[in-house]
């Protein structure tokens, strides 16, 4: 088998591996328009103005507001989503016993909010990881070289010294394509053997 470089470096994705729900959730149940193909065109839009930074979280609200007919406020849309927002237990169990390597946060500007979802459930960001890293704070989105790029930099690790862990293929892929290892996230079972090759499996 090759042997597999060190890993220094493990960056998790929030929506979609440590936080699962809350968005789709909101969008499922209020913005049925949302779902057809030129709202799902328009929302890509919004969704990637408001995580480049072109967008505050209360503009990005009053977007669903005005161009869908959310009849949520701001507020509600926002406390929709802390509460429907759930962790994933297994997951935050093992990375503490990851702490061999730097642990970090890449995500996208909606991780802001996600990130008040875990202190909610008891849990602070500064004791679980290193350091967070949002897209609307860097300007720049996974799956940009630049994004991985810049995270790895800011850990003072090689590119292939880190391991992305995110649950969209494009991401896995971006990742890959910037120099780092990569895994797409299904469940804790799966990413603790998925971590096996690289000799970081927590007890």
């Amino acid at each position: 088998m090759k042997k597999q470089p060190e890993i220094k470096a493990i960056i998790f994705d929030l929506g979609g591996v440590v936080m699962h729900s809350g968005f789709k959730d909101l969008i499922n149940r209020y913005c049925a328009s949302c779902l057809t193909r030129a709202g799902k065109k328009k929302i890509h839009e919004l969704e990637h103005k408001f995580n480049v930074g072109g967008l505050s979280e209360r503009q990005f609200f009053d977007s669903l507001h005005n161009v869908f007919g959310v009849h949520l406020s701001d507020k509600k849309m926002h406390d929709y989503i802390v509460k429907h927002m759930k962790t994933d237990a297994e997951l935050i169990k093992m990375i503490p016993k990851l702490k061999k390597a730097k642990i970090a946060i890449l995500s996208n500007a909606l991780g802001a909010i996600t990130t008040q979802v875990l202190l909610k459930r008891g849990l602070r960001a500064k004791e679980l990881f290193d350091k967070v890293f949002l897209s609307n704070k860097m300007h720049i989105i996974k799956p940009d070289a630049r994004a991985y790029h810049y995270v790895a930099e800011k850990l003072g690790v090689e590119p292939h010294e880190a391991l992305m862990v995110d649950d969209r293929k494009e991401n896995v892929d971006g990742a890959k394509k910037a120099g780092m290892q990569a895994v797409r996230y299904k469940n804790a079972g799966q990413f603790k053997k998925a971590l096996e090759r690289y000799e970081i499996v927590p007890k």
